[in-house]
């Protein structure tokens, strides 16, 4: 039997996904679809520009019955929305997939509440200190889920790379994601004379506001590029990726959670180097898929980046745990029947 489910997020219909968390949700709807079948959705993209989004989610919620209601939206939108649903007294299950890891840190300060969340169905979560942050919070109704992707091309680490080191950033492109960190870690190994021995790639979505600055920074270094944006849903993306030696992510961001780049990079069998965020020791560990240093510490990158510049043979352990680990990212052993059962999302509602 079929049960009716409500799903809430952005999708970013009918562009090419960018963000994350749109892939994400575009995985999970089409997940949805296969195994409950009678899916409705509102596409919650830009919401904050076109208020009508809210209207239909209004009269869906209210002139509709649901067996099962989701929302996947960012930590903001998504307490409201919860707020709003759990207001209503409706009798279906709801659930709250994560886009981030920010929820328990605001109940904590006191920007949240914390009753409306204890009325969810499930808390579905990117990581297990995710999870650990709810329980102090005497919050138990969540699920870890880490993030997931397609995995569509297998890399060959047993090749050595060879020629310069090369370096990969790939994510949206804004200040807080440490980019201008990672120019100057450039500029700081260059004057060092390391930079014909090394290179560095962008790839994103460029925010409008340090658009040109960005662009005129990498103009000026010989050794640095911004090639657009990598598309990954095919063989060919990851393949290009699994090319470079280490990714970079500096990330600033308080509201991190599990970056899906971070499952692209083990799917290619990628070491990442990246800020040691709230749940990056679980999520890439410093040593087993990575190397990690504190939060805005731009002498730290530098450090790392050089280690890896003069041998990039510590690496190797690395790529071969990154490749390991990607299993438990790979989408069609994360989002199977199993999961519908464990979220009970295919009994009925009475």
């Amino acid at each position: 039997m079929s049960q009716r489910l409500f799903f809430i997020g952005a999708l970013d219909y009918p562009n090419i996904p960018q963000a994350g968390d749109a892939v994400k949700n575009r995985f999970l709807l089409d997940y949805f679809g296969r195994e409950l079948h009678d899916v409705s959705y509102v596409d919650t993209q830009n919401w904050k520009r076109n208020p009508l989004i809210l209207v239909r989610v209004m009269l869906k919620l209210l002139f509709r019955r649901f067996d099962n209601i989701v929302i996947s939206t960012s930590t903001t939108s998504a307490y409201r929305l919860i707020r709003l649903i759990t207001s209503l007294h409706l009798k279906s299950r709801i659930y709250y997939f994560m886009i981030a890891g920010y929820a328990p840190v605001r109940i904590k300060a006191g920007d949240y509440k914390a009753e409306p969340y204890r009325r969810l169905e499930r808390i579905v979560v990117e990581a297990d200190k995710v999870s650990e942050l709810f329980h102090e919070l005497g919050i138990d109704n969540t699920l870890r889920l880490y993030n997931f992707k397609p995995v569509r091309f297998v890399p060959d680490i047993t090749k050595p790379h060879k020629g310069k080191v090369r370096f990969v950033f790939l994510s949206r492109l804004t200040r807080l994601k440490g980019i201008f960190h990672i120019l100057e870690s450039v500029r700081a190994l260059n004057r060092e004379g390391l930079g014909e021995s090394f290179e560095v790639d962008f790839y994103g979505r460029t925010d409008a506001d340090i658009r040109e600055e960005f662009l005129n920074e990498v103009d000026s270094l010989e050794n640095v590029s911004y090639n657009g944006f990598l598309q990954l849903d095919g063989a060919d993306g990851y393949k290009a990726l699994s090319e470079y030696d280490a990714m970079l992510f500096p990330t600033m961001h308080v509201t991190e959670g599990f970056p899906g780049v971070i499952a692209d990079a083990a799917i290619s069998g990628l070491p990442v180097i990246a800020s040691d965020w709230q749940y990056a020791q679980e999520i890439i560990g410093h040593g087993r898929c990575g190397l990690l240093f504190p939060v805005g510490d731009n002498q730290a990158l530098t450090d790392n980046m050089r280690a890896v510049i003069k041998d990039r043979g510590i690496l190797e352990p690395m790529r071969r745990n990154a490749l390991e680990r990607s299993e438990m990212y790979n989408v069609d052993k994360v989002l199977t029947r199993e999961l519908i059962e464990r979220l009970g999302m295919d009994k009925p509602v009475y």
